[in-house]
């Protein structure tokens, strides 16, 4: 139950999906709101898939912004008034911010990638990257990685697939492929200052699993895993027995959704930095 007082001037947020049985957003964004005092709630809302565009004429006129989940993060891109240069690159939205009746999409996970890595103490501008998978993820991050000018590998399982994802991110770059690479999974070769996991190798039940070699592993100056069930995953554990620095996944489901409140009321309206890191570590306890 929320603990507080809804009124007609309260602003409305929600999360769109299928199936949101298990969805930590209300949580995170409500204890975000409180502490910011913001008069505003957020409610999941579960939809059918042959709904989404009755669905998001309600979200228009009722809400001042919402989340997007699987599997609307592609097929609500045609609902939407505009979208910005994050979206046009990667293809997929998780934001959208209603400016008075006009819909606006933006893509927070990658940002919400960067926070969580950089509160683990590793930077993220102008380092050599090692991105591992092809999905609408490793894009994400690839992308946000290439805006602060690191140099980006994508590791995937199809090199055929890779070259096509690594393309389409060099169109949106000045100096196009000059900072890309693609490689084989199996065959990683070099040093990297970054390995960031985008598959979902290690996640539930096949928690024993692992993306790649400790030798590839040892080969790089930090890890992060986006995959977050479990907490520790396989590959977090080798790099912490190596004394490799190791950041887990909640962290950017935490921080895209700091980074979708900043569309949404803009930064000076935000609760400040050190109390949004109170926030996740006591909701860490409660996951």
């Amino acid at each position: 139950m929320l603990d507080k007082r809804i009124s007609a001037r309260t602003l409305r947020f929600a999360v769109l999906g299928e199936s949101l049985a298990h969805t930590w957003s209300p949580q995170i964004h409500n204890s975000l709101f409180a502490a910011a005092g913001l008069d505003a709630v957020y409610l999941p809302v579960t939809v059918p898939g042959d709904k989404l565009s009755s669905a998001v004429d309600v979200l228009r006129s009722c809400f001042a912004g919402f989340n997007v989940t699987i599997p609307f993060k592609e097929r609500i891109i045609p609902l939407l008034d505009g979208v910005d240069d994050a979206v046009r690159a990667c293809g997929a939205v998780n934001t959208v911010e209603n400016r008075d009746g006009r819909l606006i999409g933006h893509i927070t996970d990658g940002l919400g990638m960067l926070r969580a890595i950089g509160e683990g103490g590793v930077s993220t501008r102008e380092i050599d990257v090692l991105i591992l998978g092809g999905g609408g993820a490793a894009r994400v991050a690839g992308y946000e990685f290439l805006e602060r000018g690191c140099r980006v590998s994508f590791a995937v399982r199809s090199v055929e697939k890779g070259l096509v994802l690594a393309r389409a991110l060099a169109d949106t770059q000045w100096d196009g492929m000059a900072r890309l690479r693609v490689c084989p999974l199996g065959d990683v070769s070099g040093t990297y200052d970054l390995l960031v996991n985008c598959t979902p190798v290690g996640m539930y039940p096949k928690t024993e699993a692992c993306p790649v070699t400790e030798d590839v592993i040892a080969r790089c100056g930090a890890v992060f895993d986006a995959v977050y069930n479990p907490r520790r995953t396989s590959l977090l554990q080798c790099a912490e027995r190596k004394g490799i620095p190791a950041i887990e996944g909640l962290g950017m489901l935490f921080y895209q959704a700091v980074e979708a409140e900043r569309f949404w009321f803009g930064a000076d309206a935000l609760a400040p930095e050190a109390v949004q890191r109170a926030i996740y570590h006591e909701l860490l306890e409660q996951m």
